[in-house]
Order: C-alpha cells, then sequence, then structure tokens
C-alpha cells in the first residue's frame, strides 16, 4: 500500500534490526504499490521464535527512543505487543506477533524495510483473516490482490494449506458469509482515493463465482498448493488446459522453500 513519509521513516530505522526471523509482514507488504487503494494504520513484524517477540519489541522500542520517538505501550503480552509510536505530531501503530515458521516461500531481503515476508504468504494469510474477522480493510487487500495478482479461487486453494481445519470451499463460504459491509464502515479506512463500493462489490460477486467453478475443478489430492508457471511464478491454473499438467505443485514448508526452476 502506499506508504505515508512517516512510515517510511520508521522502516528504515528498524530496517537494521530485521532478519529472517523478525521480519515485515501483514498489509504493508500485500499492498506495496502506489496504486493500493489504501494506507495502513499499523506495521506488523512476525517473528517465528515465541521468545524472540518480547525481546524484538523492545529493541526496536529502544531505537525509535533514541530517534526522538515517544513510545506508548499499549499490550505486553509474550505472544503479542502493541505499541502506539509518536513523533512530530505522527502516530503509528507497531505490533510485534508470533506466528507460524509453515509458508510457501522464504521470507526476502528488501531495501526498505530490511527483510519482509513474501507477497504470495502475506496473501494467504489476508484471505484467512478475511474468513475469521471480516474486516473491510480484509475485504480491500483480498480484492485488490485478485484484480493484481493471483484470483480469488486459486488464494482460497492455496491457503488451505496453511491451516490444516479448513478446506478450499469453506474459506470460500465463510468469506462471502463475513464480506457484508456498511459504506460507513469503510470511512474508518484511510483510503488513497474515493472507493466505488459498487464496482468493488461486482468484482467480489464475479471472483466469487469464478472460485467456486475453479474449486470444483482442481484435483482434491493438491488442495493446498500454489500452481507455478516454468518462471517460478503463482499463476490461476486452468484444469481444462493442456498447460495445466506442466505447472508446478509448491506447497508450504517451514521457513517456505524457493520452487527449482528447470531449463
Amino acid at each position: 500500500m502506499p506508504l505515508t513519509a512517516f512510515q517510511s521513516e520508521t522502516l528504515r530505522l528498524l530496517a537494521a534490526r530485521r532478519s529472517p526471523e523478525s521480519f515485515l509482514a501483514g498489509g504493508t507488504v500485500l499492498n506495496a504499490g502506489a496504486d493500493s487503494p489504501r494506507y495502513s494504520k499499523d506495521l506488523d513484524i512476525f517473528h517465528d521464535i515465541e521468545a524472540s517477540v518480547a525481546a524484538s519489541a523492545a529493541a526496536d522500542a529502544a531505537v525509535l527512543q533514541q530517534a526522538g520517538y515517544a513510545v506508548q505501550w499499549l499490550l505486553r503480552q509474550p505472544m503479542f505487543q502493541r505499541a502506539e509510536v509518536i513523533w512530530n505530531g505522527n502516530r503509528l501503530l507497531i505490533e510485534w506477533v508470533f506466528d507460524s515458521a509453515f509458508r510457501f516461500f522464504p521470507v526476502e531481503r528488501d531495501e526498505l524495510t530490511g527483510w519482509k515476508l513474501n507477497l504470495y504468504d502475506a496473501a494467504t494469510n489476508k484471505l484467512l483473516a478475511l474468513m475469521g474477522r471480516g474486516e473491510p480493510r480484509d475485504y480491500l487487500d483480498v480484492l485488490f490482490f485478485h484484480q493484481r495478482h493471483l484470483s480469488l479461487g486459486a488464494l482460497c486453494w492455496a491457503s488451505a494449506g496453511k491451516d490444516p481445519g479448513v478446506n478450499p470451499f469453506m474459506i470460500l463460504q465463510e468469506c462471502q458469509r463475513t464480506t457484508h459491509f456498511r459504506p460507513e464502515q469503510f470511512r474508518e479506512l484511510q483510503l488513497a482515493a474515493p472507493l466505488d463500493l459498487q464496482s468493488w462489490k461486482q468484482t467480489w460477486i464475479e471472483g466469487s463465482r469464478e472460485a467456486k467453478s475453479l474449486l470444483q475443478r482442481l484435483p482434491p489430492e493438491e488442495i493446498g498448493c500454489l500452481y507455478l508457471d516454468a518462471r517460478g511464478k503463482p499463476v490461476t491454473p486452468d484444469p481444462a488446459s493442456e498447460q495445466f499438467a506442466t505447472l508446478r505443485r509448491h506447497f508450504g514448508s517451514v521457513r517456505g522453500a524457493w520452487p527449482v526452476i528447470r531449463q
């Protein structure tokens, strides 16, 4: 999503403290493009090791305080910490979170943030969040991803690989149940531009219909995978096409893995 100058500066200050065990995740990763429909109100920093959450939060807070920020702690628990940081009238929430190390791809180096979660892992996490809590921000993020990167159906299929308690049809059904919003709910978001809610809803309806059709046609034994093309890029598969058999089935693993590209 588009970043404010304050958000960018905060990320730069903390970049040296990021690592493959402490990395930027959440909506900031998912919609980093300037054409994203909304700004984020917080930064999410994920950790693979529970014990590192509190230590990371304390060390990051020290860096910010040394740079002149005020840090106000809102929640301090072993696996989740939240603070509001303030500088020169600007305010920003930062959350330090423990999350599973099971993902599709390894975390990536990033010039601005230091290390960040892969885009497609951020998207599958976001879809599971939409399924569980049904917030307008999740709805916009998933639809933006559907329009720019990977269809809702392919995302439902892959997301089931991250939660053994669900299947792609359940994910789609629950998301359909939770995505009924009133216009005033979107006013609470920091939008980059006014939204045409009817157009977004039509995109959701069409995407859901296409997703249901796709899920019915994919092989059940492949539930939970991303389908990769010859370049290793996730794509929406077409089971009826001749190319379907050539797509690489890429499943999640602990800390993720890059696919081997065969020439």
